[in-house]
């Protein structure tokens, strides 16, 4: 008996030692892989500081000079072409420094867990400081938004004038040469590139706080994509579908709420041949950009970015405006009545978890999307409105992680992903602007408030790093359009016939 019970103790001694034996294997792989990592990371910012003087004085140069100086001597008539390449990334010196500060762009403070509306320069608590209009000014165009109603409007929102700061006038200079340029923003899209794989790294550490309150549970998989950027629309198309919550979907159709929703999809029966969508990007401040994008059939703007007195830089024009559950349900987002929200198409999300039915998602919303939501309906009802179905979210979400070799956030794309999957199918060509920081980047979280946090760019909730690379893979414009101009072109599905 005795010798039993020491055979025993002797063979869970065994299997304890081989356990341990086999966990210290795996972290030990792990560490030799992140520090693999690490060290590409660290060779390839060791690679931009070795960068030649003359290199470093010419972007100095092009960084201070004015917007339109940059833009007219970086990109005078670009055109669509092919990049067969463009899902490769290219791995060139840089030593680029932010715009206004002298701190690398490798700076990068990743705080919140949670999306977050920081203070907007015309916020009402702070109402004394500015003049207050009271003139509303809706001019309507002839350009459709969907099931049949039109809706691309110039708005004027009430209780709001600009507080625009005035743009400092840079003095007059000569362009840069076209060789000194173009290892300018060769520099500057090495660093960003860096970094932004970097942000991918720290995410994907076991380290990382992810709390994965979505009960993400991904099997599918990974891989870094550096095929052709038409290809992988097309991969897009087949793997994602965007899908609108319809008057026959439980429970809202058991609930009597049917009646609220519409029956044809967003769009429906529509196509447009350009389309802007404009993030809320803090360096589109002073951008000028504002011509170029009204200029486009239709335009997608998020949640409460207003365009009075920022007309300049981020245009007038709004067709589509996709809002989180956040923006529709707190009051001082005053979703029922402002007109931010009225004669143009609407999309409104709220998530739900990985696996939850429309059922389930219903009864536990992040956020009361549904009161205010039916209210918005019953008071508007001739008026596109749209509830996304949060399953489509995921399934976008999938498809970015499939194409990043490394864990990503598990928390929804963010709504500026989300409109390109939006409008691919209705637009033969689709432009996102300031998506990819481009040169002009800040500090800024959004052009139109005063908060300062370089996590904006990078990512605090949604997956942004690995979204913004795998746009820079979709994108078909050269990089002075991407890191000068300030976007990103993908074509849209019928273009690619896939």
């Amino acid at each position: 008996m005795t010798k039993k019970v020491a055979m025993r103790a002797v063979a869970v001694s065994v299997w304890i030692f081989i356990n341990l034996v086999f966990v210290g294997m795996c972290g030990y792989i792990y560490l030799l892989w992140s520090q693999y990592w690490q060290y590409v990371a660290r060779h390839q910012l060791g690679t931009a500081a070795s960068a030649s003087e003359s290199l470093q004085s010419a972007y100095s140069q092009f960084r201070s000079e004015s917007s339109d100086e940059r833009v007219l001597a970086a990109a005078s008539g670009v055109s669509m072409v092919s990049t067969s390449n463009q899902g490769k990334a290219t791995e060139r010196s840089s030593h680029g420094k932010r715009r206004g500060n002298n701190r690398s762009v490798s700076s990068v403070i990743v705080k919140n867990s949670q999306p977050r509306f920081p203070k907007p320069r015309n916020d009402p608590e702070e109402e004394s400081e500015f003049e207050v209009g009271n003139k509303i000014g809706v001019n309507v165009t002839n350009g459709k938004c969907g099931g049949g109603h039109e809706c691309s409007v110039s708005q004027e929102e009430p209780d709001r004038v600009s507080t625009k700061k005035k743009k400092p006038s840079a003095p007059k200079s000569s362009p840069l040469p076209q060789d000194k340029l173009d290892a300018s923003i060769a520099a500057y899209k090495s660093q960003m590139v860096v970094q932004l794989r970097r942000v991918l790294l720290e995410e994907s550490s076991v380290f990382a706080r992810d709390k994965n309150v979505y009960n993400v549970q991904y099997s599918g998989p990974r891989g870094a994509y550096t095929g052709r950027a038409q290809d992988l629309v097309c991969e897009l198309k087949k793997s994602v579908s965007i899908r609108m919550i319809s008057p026959v979907d439980n429970p809202f159709g058991s609930l009597g709420l049917g009646k609220y929703l519409h029956k044809d999809s967003l769009f429906a029966n529509t196509h447009f041949n350009t389309c802007a969508i404009v993030t809320n990007a803090g360096s589109l401040f002073g951008s000028d950009l504002g011509g170029l994008i009204d200029s486009h059939d239709a335009v997608l703007r998020f949640n409460h970015a207003p365009t009075i007195g920022y007309e300049s830089d981020v245009g007038s024009k709004t067709t589509l405006r996709i809002v989180n559950s956040q923006v529709v349900s707190k009051a001082r987002f005053n979703f029922l009545h402002s007109p931010l929200y009225k004669n143009i198409s609407l999309l409104a999300w709220d998530p739900s978890n990985y696996t939850s039915t429309l059922e389930e998602w219903y009864n536990h919303p992040d956020f009361d999307l549904f009161t205010p939501y039916f209210q918005h309906r019953a008071f508007h009802q001739d008026q596109p409105s749209y509830l996304l179905d949060p399953r489509s979210q995921w399934s976008l979400w999938d498809f970015v992680q499939a194409h990043i070799p490394v864990r990503i956030r598990r928390n929804p794309p963010s709504s500026g992903f989300l409109g390109l999957a939006v409008m691919l199918p209705h637009c033969s060509l689709v432009d996102l602007f300031e998506y990819v920081p481009s040169m002009r980047l800040t500090k800024r979280c959004h052009y139109f408030d005063v908060a300062e946090d370089e996590s904006c760019t990078f990512g605090v909730w949604h997956p942004l790093a690995a979204e913004k690379l795998l746009s820079l893979s979709l994108n078909i414009v050269p990089d002075h359009a991407v890191f000068a101009d300030g976007y990103v072109r993908v074509p849209g599905y019928s273009t690619l016939k896939c």
